[in-house]
């Protein structure tokens, strides 16, 4: 009797590791998801957002404007980049930082800070924003079905 206790003892401390190293890769590929999509919109791919962005794919944007997939897909034109650019605004990069991964079978939320590094008129500034991902687990890959982005109010020094 004391070798099977053994042996079920074992078994069942082995369940929870594996539990945990799973939920730690599902964060891992949810936070790089999320990078990913931060990195398509600095760099205005529009081929990385179609792949990234799950169809019926929706977006409140910091402004509270619904914007569908093919509207987002549109904002990241290259004559939208080269707008921006012509108005004196090159974005660097994004980060996401401060994020809290939930996941539900195949729906996740990951909410993050993300700061981005933008260069206005030669001076490089930074912005930052609190969002909401929402992705969907399809075909074994991690999509983005919904965000909502809110601007965070300027801190006073």
């Amino acid at each position: 009797m004391p070798i099977l206790l053994s042996v079920c003892l074992l078994a069942c401390g082995s369940a929870p590791l594996r539990a945990t190293d799973d939920r730690a890769a599902t964060e891992t590929q949810l936070l790089a998801a999320t990078q990913a999509v931060l990195d398509a919109q600095v760099q205005f791919d529009q081929k990385a957002l179609e792949a990234l962005l799950a169809p019926g794919y929706l977006e409140i944007s910091p402004l509270g404007d619904l914007d569908d997939r093919v509207e987002v897909i549109g904002f990241y034109a290259p004559e939208a980049k080269a707008k921006m650019l012509a108005g004196g605004m090159r974005p660097l990069s994004a980060k996401v930082d401060d994020a809290r991964v939930r996941v539900f079978d195949d729906h996740a939320i990951v909410i993050a800070l993300d700061t981005a590094t933008l260069e206005v008129n030669d001076v490089t500034q930074q912005r930052s924003l609190r969002t909401l991902f929402h992705f969907r687990r399809i075909d074994g890959r991690w999509l983005l079905q919904t965000s909502q982005v809110t601007p965070l109010k300027p801190q006073s020094h």
